[in-house]
């Protein structure tokens, strides 16, 4: 009887362990928000470039669309909070990482424009690099390992680079740390989920 009891207990502990297996397996990231920070980014530092020889005043306002952004980022984190079902035992930590970049990232802006401090792209993409690396590293997704060290490399040429050639360092930065690892991620996401609905209807 205690044997059986004891087996019952180990089975019920290879239950768990295998649940855990499971989830983390049909965890996927959908890619949407890389793929929407590193468009916004890659646009707004493409018309700064060209804006150089069009001299449009109102596009210098374009940078606001990343306060924009914020919007849908908050409703895309809904609903992939509400899709997932479960909380992976690191997501509060990759979370509390992310929030902690955007709260950087506005008090940096809001500093140099009070201090009157030129404008510096290679601060900027220094800053970009170490959430993107963490997380990257964090969940051994190598493309964005390999972004956040391309940030922190393209930082150190654009200081090399005049205006507005560096907008150029900028797009590729958001392109290399955001969207291309959004687009695999996508892709995986993707996949995953057809496989899912293949076994489903199995």
């Amino acid at each position: 009887m205690e044997q059986e009891k004891e087996m019952t207990g180990q089975e019920s502990l290879e239950l768990i362990s295998r649940m855990i297996s499971s989830a983390r397996k049909d965890y996927y990231e959908t890619g949407v928000s890389s793929l929407l920070w590193g468009s916004i980014i890659t646009i707004c530092a493409l018309i700064t470039f060209g804006n150089y020889y069009w001299q449009l005043p109102g596009l210098g306002y374009v940078w606001f669309l990343t306060l924009a952004a914020v919007i849908p980022q908050i409703i895309i984190s809904i609903r992939e909070k509400k899709r997932r079902g479960f909380r992976t035992h690191d997501e509060d930590l990759m979370s509390g990482i992310w929030i902690s970049f955007g709260i950087a990232m506005f008090l940096l802006s809001w500093v140099m424009a009070y201090m009157n401090v030129p404008y510096q792209p290679s601060i900027y993409m220094v800053v970009y690099g170490i959430p993107t690396f963490t997380v990257g590293y964090g969940r051994h997704f190598r493309p964005m390992v390999i972004g956040g060290i391309a940030c922190w490399v393209l930082a150190l040429l654009a200081v090399y680079a005049s205006f507005p050639y560096v907008m150029l360092y900028m797009a590729a930065a958001a392109q290399l740390a955001w969207f291309i690892p959004g687009l695999i991620l996508r892709k995986r996401y993707l996949k995953a989920k057809a496989q899912k609905e293949h076994v489903q209807r199995s």
